[in-house]
């Protein structure tokens, strides 16, 4: 099993000190005069510690929100760079990576598991102007500098320290930076669900398989209460329909016959221009409800009928189960999480906490969700942690932390195998926010899949609802 050296998660616990950059600041680090670097059409160069290297492979990826990761590897060597700025464009952009930006330079040396990054809170910096974007030839050409840090490890991969006990801090210079006309590619949306996808939805009326022919999952406000509605329609016209409230959660419940749009109800319309018939009794047992990925799983029967008692039709509606997403409503904008997935930049576009007992301790969960890509991040941790590393397991147990990643809804889970979550603040106690670190290796512990996943350079800050 491949195994994070200790020195890496203490680079991440010094990087994440709390650092705020913003576009009216000036430009941190002494830059150095450089002399003008001229590369080849396709080439990507630079200068590390005095040598200098041109990468074998190099290209760039534009996510959907714009964020832009260049990188440049040497195959000979599995040397490589990576820069990684918010709003792609031609501009020029401050490196120093920190809390607050995802704005990061990092060089990989012989060493895979202890990067130098550009991080402020160790004195790294680095400046990245992109010069040009073709958007006919999708190529992009600029030039960059940096200077990279981290903790300095013995042979066992632990930090090595002075003689005050502090880490011992190494550092590289990569300078004459430059890359010219190397192909970049862009993000195209997918997964994460919304209004009109066609989810799987299955149920018997009266005996008979009720396959629809499409469902269309929606989520609306109603008098402010935020409402799932879910519309299952078959070739014949016949309608089943679930109104959830989105606050339900997991557990069985009791639906209602009559509702002024905000109650749990089911109805049944068998197309012929009829009027509804709605639940009575009926129940739902909620498998999944995220609200932050918009996914839901259950099972649900009901019994049919009209509910102004005019009509003397009883429908039975048995078997039923479903599993459906829906655009998940805005999150709350304090909150927010970001990392490096297998050294590629990822931030959630709908970030959020939670609070639950678990076992006798006050528990949360920290989630974070891509939409564009359908990856999901959750981080669970005593609500108490004091500022400090905690090791992440790879078992819930109440009083650990453990950390999962999803690479879609409902897909399977990668659970921490190593790694660490690092508290730089915790004020949840007192109605506060957390800001903290982490990194983990995400493995498949049922054996299926045998995909593993690097997660870094990972932080987030929250707040409870």
């Amino acid at each position: 099993m491949k195994k994070f050296q200790l020195g890496s998660w203490l680079s991440l616990f010094f990087l994440v000190l709390p650092f705020t950059a913003c576009d009216d600041e000036p430009l941190e680090g002494e830059f150095p005069q450089e002399e003008t670097v001229i590369a080849e059409e396709g080439q990507f160069v630079a200068t590390i510690g005095g040598q200098a290297w041109t990468a074998s492979m190099a290209s760039a990826f534009f996510n959907d929100d714009n964020t832009l990761v260049i990188t440049g590897e040497l195959d000979a060597t599995g040397q490589s760079i990576s820069l990684t700025v918010e709003d792609g464009g031609v501009n020029t952009f401050d490196l120093s990576a920190g809390v607050g930006t995802v704005n990061t330079a990092v060089y990989i040396d012989a060493d895979q598991t202890n990067p130098f990054i550009s991080a402020a809170a160790l004195g790294g910096f680095g400046l990245l102007t992109i010069t040009e974007v073709d958007i006919d030839e999708m190529t992009i050409s600029g030039t960059f500098s940096f200077e990279g840090v981290r903790i300095a490890l013995d042979a066992d991969g632990n930090p090595v320290t002075d003689g005050d006990g502090n880490p011992v801090i190494e550092n590289v210079s990569i300078s004459n930076g430059a890359f010219n006309s190397i192909p970049y590619t862009e993000g195209v949306s997918g997964g994460g669900g919304g209004g009109g996808t066609t989810d799987d939805f299955f149920a018997k009326v009266d005996g008979e398989d009720f396959t629809p022919e499409t469902v269309n999952t929606e989520r609306n406000l109603i008098s402010d209460v935020p409402m799932i509605n879910i519309i299952a329609l078959n070739s014949s016209g016949e309608k089943i329909r679930i109104d959830i409230p989105e606050s339900l959660g997991v557990g069985t419940f009791a639906m209602e016959q009559l509702s002024d749009g905000t109650k749990l109800i089911a109805q049944y319309n068998p197309g012929l221009g009829t009027e509804d018939l709605s639940s009575d009794p009926g129940t739902i047992e909620i498998l999944e409800f995220n609200t932050l990925t918009g996914r839901i799983v259950a099972n649900f029967e009901f019994t049919a009928t009209d509910p102004l008692g005019i009509d003397n039709t009883v429908v039975e509606i048995t078997q039923g189960n479903f599993e459906v997403l829906y655009e998940p409503g805005e999150s709350n904008p304090n909150n927010s999480m970001s990392a490096s997935i297998d050294g590629a930049s990822w931030t959630a576009n709908f970030a959020d906490a939670f609070e639950f007992d678990f076992s006798g301790t006050e528990t949360v969960t920290a989630r974070g969700y891509n939409s564009d890509t359908g990856e999901s991040i959750e981080v669970t941790f005593p609500k108490s942690l004091e500022p400090g590393s905690y090791d992440f397991v790879s078992t819930a147990v109440p009083g650990e932390s453990i950390a999962r990643f999803y690479t879609e809804p409902g897909g399977t889970e990668f659970t921490s195998t190593d790694g660490s979550i690092i508290v730089i603040a915790n004020e949840l106690e007192t109605g506060g926010t957390i800001e903290a670190a982490f990194l983990f290796l995400a493995e498949d512990l049922s054996g299926e899949d045998t995909t593993t996943f690097n997660i870094t350079n990972g932080q987030f800050l929250m707040e409870l609802p």
